[in-house]
């Protein structure tokens, strides 16, 4: 929908986009911003980082399997190749889904602004449900601003599982971009945005 001069909240993760978010600037937010996941879907690889290169996760573990044997791997290459493994799984069901949704959203509701390409905003009653979600991020400022262009309401509620196959994951894309809210849902609701947005005020200095 439209919204002209709305005040809404928002969580800023410092550390991307810090310049910008200011008291007082004015944020143009199009189809060329790159949102968080937006980033993750351009950057995204399962390249691990060696002492001689960048190489797939599997061929390092093969080659310390075939050459070293995991009976003769140190506790910390296990932990590092864990560490790794874990982070290319959490990066794999993150593009899965973010891609499942955006391709949903352009072949079903393409006036809707992209998650690849928007800010996520919260209201009032959802601020304590977010709160509590990025807290796992030490570095995190939260701005109460007024914006003006296309907001979109949906929940955290409707975010596809990341135990689905992508073929489920687009199928139920569906209840996120059309959403039907019950109380719950809306103490987790989420807003796409894009368009102008004002940063009034930062409100935990």
């Amino acid at each position: 929908m439209e919204v002209k001069d709305k005040i809404m909240y928002h969580y800023h993760k410092l550390g991307l986009y810090d310049d910008i978010w200011q008291e007082g600037n004015e944020i143009v937010v199009d189809n060329n911003f790159n949102s968080y996941y937006g980033k993750i879907i351009d950057k995204f690889s399962t390249g691990v980082r060696c002492t001689n290169g960048i190489f797939s996760l599997d061929r390092v573990i093969d080659e310390y399997i075939d050459k070293v044997g995991l009976e003769n791997v140190d506790l910390n290459t296990i932990e590092d190749l864990l560490k790794c493994s874990s982070l290319i799984i959490k990066n794999i069901n993150i593009y899965n889904r973010e891609l499942m949704l955006e391709k949903y959203r352009k072949e079903n509701n393409l006036n809707l602004p992209s998650r690849l390409n928007s800010i996520w905003l919260a209201d009032k009653e959802s601020l304590n449900f977010w709160k509590k979600q990025v807290r796992e991020y030490r570095k995190i400022v939260l701005f109460r601003v007024s914006i003006t262009g296309n907001l979109f309401k949906s929940s955290d509620s409707f975010i596809p599982n990341d135990e689905l196959t992508t073929k489920e994951m687009y199928n139920v894309s569906s209840k996120y971009w059309n959403p039907v809210f019950n109380e719950d849902d809306l103490c987790k609701a989420e807003y796409l945005f894009q368009g102008k947005v004002k940063v009034l005020e930062k409100i935990n200095k």
